[in-house]
């Protein structure tokens, strides 16, 4: 079976989207594009299917059990969601929750009997398409030029709960018995770095292995599935010097 590469931004992980069309450069010979209607991050979605990243978060806790929870807003070309003036709100036809959001446009879901009742959405006085989001999980004290494996992992079974509607179900079939999408050997994560880099490392301990940098180096290639890194090992960032275009 040919290797299968799906695009990380499609289900609402680790990083900005990238490009709907575009294929890594550098993806290896043989990968099999799969599209699913949009490889950018997920525009603000029902209630109850948000909901359901907190109980893939609940579920899932031993991957980052310091870690807490928040949802960051992105624009729609992959940049940090200017916060003044913007509003975040849970909306039904009986329900009117305000989301309150932090100066770095990152926001907690809160749990809402009343609001999953009422079908409501999650919804912000933006335009149709210009706010994104995504899951973010930080473990206290990683340094800022690192992501913990754990972490990564979390964020990627919290955003495929959220978007699983989104994946072919073909796909979603064959990874039951992997234990979920995120542990399919034939499906690769390709993360977007916060800027262009020179490298990115795996490392535990004294064990060391270089990650392959997709787009020029605005991305790497997360080991979600290697289960010979285990979830405190460390992905390492050297910058370029020059800044990641978004």
């Amino acid at each position: 079976m040919k290797h299968l590469t799906i695009i990380a931004a499609l289900l609402a992980m680790a990083a900005p989207a990238f490009a709907q069309d575009a294929m890594p450069p550098d993806a290896p010979a043989g990968a099999e594009k799969v599209e699913v209607s949009s490889i950018k991050d997920p525009e603000l979605l029902p209630y109850r299917r948000m909901l359901r990243g907190l109980d893939a978060w609940e579920q899932k806790r031993a991957l980052a059990p310091q870690a807490d929870l928040r949802f960051e807003l992105w624009t729609g070309d992959g940049k940090p969601a200017a916060t003044e003036g913007l509003q975040l709100r849970i909306a039904g036809d009986t329900v009117d929750i305000a989301l309150p959001l932090d100066a770095d446009g990152t926001f907690v879901l809160p749990r809402s009997q009343e609001a999953f009742d009422d079908r409501a959405d999650l919804v912000s006085n933006r335009k149709k398409g210009e706010i994104r989001w995504r899951p973010r999980v930080r473990t206290p004290g990683v340094p800022e030029n690192a992501r913990r494996l754990g972490d990564l992992r979390l964020e990627c079974e919290v955003g495929v709960a959220v978007r699983k509607e989104d994946i072919p179900l073909l796909y979603r079939a064959g990874a039951a018995a992997a234990g979920g999408l995120c542990r399919v050997p034939m499906v690769a994560y390709p993360y977007r770095a916060p800027r262009r880099l020179a490298s990115a490392t795996v490392v535990s301990g004294a064990r060391k292995a270089a990650l392959p940098l997709y787009l020029g180096g605005a991305a790497y290639m997360a080991p979600l599935r290697d289960k010979s890194w285990d979830d405190d090992a460390l992905v390492v960032y050297e910058f370029a010097e020059t800044p990641a275009t978004p």
